[in-house]
Order: structure tokens, then C-alpha cells, then sequence
């Protein structure tokens, strides 16, 4: 099974820039080979049969604690430095797109920190904002679904709210890449009827850059 990577065409990155800088957020299909999102969704499940992943928490620090009326999913953080081809892959995918990102809009974007996320079945997130209050360090979001038999009526769509109290939902389909600015995006996760897995992370600009 080939899980070499399909770089995100010069029309994405167009299209993400432009939806970006109109709406703050945006969303592609199909930026990653079906090896590649095969891979990663046997990986996730492989570390989450296994215990590797830990209830989800909210906060910073000492002040990170697990609320289970806000979130009921699991996260496993990705370290580079042990990743497989496919998360490399993965890894590489956001080096292109933070590079983008940074010309665009001019703004330093150091690095990204992902995790696996899966949402067991009922598994929800309130609505929320990324950035952490007083903190200015996560400056885009990003989440690439790998939900190959995902269909209407399996719950785990991304709501996006509007500042007019509308709101747009997202299918979680395999393959899809969403991107949001971090500090402005007001989403949730509805309830998941079905097993709902994600790379999720953050593309930064670390605190002591000026």
C-alpha cells in the first residue's frame, strides 16, 4: 500500500489563502493520498486499542483539567522525532502549508503540534475558541479527518458559528483538511454516532517571537 504524500496543489493553497483571508476559515478534499489517510487511521486505532491515548483536556498547565460536560474525546500528541512514513508525511504536508501560510500573511509561524483525536461514539466538544486567553501562540488551526465510511447521519460535523448566531457544519469526511484562524473561529463537534478519528493540531508562532 503506497502511502507517499500528494503535495496540496498551488489551487488549494490558493483556495485556502483566499478563504482564510475572507472568512477565516476554510477547507480542501482530497489533499493526501488514500495510502496515506488509510495509514494513519490504522496507526490511530493501533495506539488507541493499545491505551495510548488519554482523555482530552482543557486548559494550560497547572490549570488543564477534564471536563467531561465540555469534551469526551481522546488525544494522542505526535512527536517528529519517532514519526512514521505516514505521519512524516503528514508532518511535511504542514511544513508546505505553514510556509504558505507565513508568506501570505506575514506573519512568523515557527512550527505545528498535532495529535491523533478520536471521539468514541456520543463523544462531542462544546463550543469553544483554540487560543488560549492571554496567549497568542496558536495562530491556525488545522484538522484532516480519516473517516473512509463516514455518511449523512453519523454525527461528528464541525459546526462553525457565525458572530450573526448562524453556523455551517462540516462533514468529517476522509481526506478533508480544515483550517481556521485559532483565535477567531467560535466551533464544536456535534455528537459522534459513529467512531470519529482526526489529526488535529495548531500551526504556531512561538511566544518569544516579537
Amino acid at each position: 500500500m503506497s502511502i507517499c504524500i500528494v503535495n496540496i496543489a498551488p489551487g488549494d493553497l490558493l483556495s485556502i489563502e483566499s478563504q482564510l483571508e475572507r472568512r477565516s476559515w476554510a477547507f480542501v478534499d482530497g489533499v493526501l493520498s488514500k495510502g496515506a489517510l488509510d495509514a494513519l487511521r490504522a496507526e490511530a486505532f493501533v495506539d488507541f486499542r493499545a491505551g495510548a491515548f488519554a482523555p482530552a483536556r482543557i486548559g494550560k498547565g497547572i490549570e488543564k483539567q477534564r471536563i467531561q460536560e465540555l469534551r469526551s474525546d481522546c488525544v494522542r500528541w505526535l512527536d517528529r522525532s519517532g514519526a512514521t512514513q505516514a505521519q512524516l508525511a503528514y508532518w511535511q504536508l504542514m511544513d508546505q502549508l505553514r510556509e504558505r501560510l507565513r508568506v501570505f500573511f506575514r506573519v512568523h509561524l515557527e512550527r505545528a503540534e498535532l495529535h491523533f483525536a478520536v471521539y468514541p461514539k456520543g463523544s462531542f466538544y462544546a463550543p469553544h475558541v483554540d487560543q488560549f486567553r492571554a496567549q497568542g501562540d496558536r495562530i491556525f488551526s488545522v484538522i484532516t479527518y480519516l473517516n473512509p465510511d463516514w455518511k449523512p447521519g453519523d454525527g461528528g460535523e464541525l459546526r462553525i458559528h457565525h458572530l450573526d448566531s448562524s453556523f455551517e457544519d462540516l462533514s468529517p469526511l476522509h481526506g478533508r483538511l480544515v483550517c481556521f484562524r485559532s483565535d477567531e473561529i467560535l466551533h464544536e463537534v456535534l455528537p459522534a454516532l459513529e467512531q470519529r478519528v482526526s489529526v488535529t493540531g495548531w500551526i504556531r508562532r512561538d511566544a518569544f517571537i516579537l
